[in-house]
């Protein structure tokens, strides 16, 4: 009998001839993107409920709390005969918001507020129609920030990732299901198993009065 077929690196030599061909649904993607995009003076009023008049010395840090993503236009691109390429100039509308804390001097925390900004950019992708655009943030910065007068100014950059998506019925090589392996269990705990000691210690004498 053959060696059964576990997830894991791809075996060297050739793998073997599978055993059936699936009809499976799955989100496929056609085109994925990523960009580094650097607002530069992104500037947000201080709150008066956070302090009337900014402390001398005062200074703030920013960090992105969440960025959104809407196609705003898709416009195709044709071939020079006028036929779709499926690609297509895709415009998105970027909304990101920025979560910034001011400090005194003297280290204290005075307050924490949030900014909002959005910008459009336009990018080419892979979208025939039927497809979708979704876009994420795996990282962002925001430096440096400066204090000036009742506002905060600061850089904000986004690694945006794009990618064009649609949910497909795909036909693929099988090997029928996936086995699920003992689960192994570790030898040490991170505690003791009955706790020691369990109990409180019983008196040994009377105590002297």
């Amino acid at each position: 009998m053959a060696d059964q077929v576990v997830p894991g690196p791809y075996p060297s030599g050739s793998c073997p001839m599978p055993t059936e061909i699936d009809c499976i649904q799955v989100t496929k993607v056609y085109d994925f993107c990523f960009e580094a995009d650097t607002n530069s003076n992104v500037c947000t009023p201080i709150p008066p409920d956070c302090c009337q008049v900014t402390p001398t010395g005062a200074t703030a840090t920013g960090t992105v709390q969440s960025v959104s993503c809407t196609v705003v236009g898709s416009t195709p691109i044709l071939s020079p005969q006028g036929t779709p390429t499926g690609f297509a100039d895709v415009t998105l509308m970027v909304t990101v918001v920025v979560e910034y804390t001011l400090t005194a001097s003297t280290g204290a925390v005075l307050c924490t507020f949030a900014g909002t900004f959005t910008f459009m950019k336009t990018i080419v992708l892979c979208a025939p129609s039927g497809t979708t655009i979704d876009c994420s943030v795996p990282s962002s910065s925001v430096s440096p920030v400066a204090v000036l007068g009742t506002q905060v100014c600061s850089n904000v950059t986004i690694c945006l990732l794009v990618s064009s998506v649609a949910l497909v019925s795909l036909l693929v090589p099988s090997y029928g299901f996936c086995t699920p392996a003992p689960c192994m269990v570790s030898p040490n705990p991170p505690f003791s198993c009955p706790p020691s000691p369990l109990y409180p210690a019983a008196c040994t004498a009377a105590p002297v009065l």
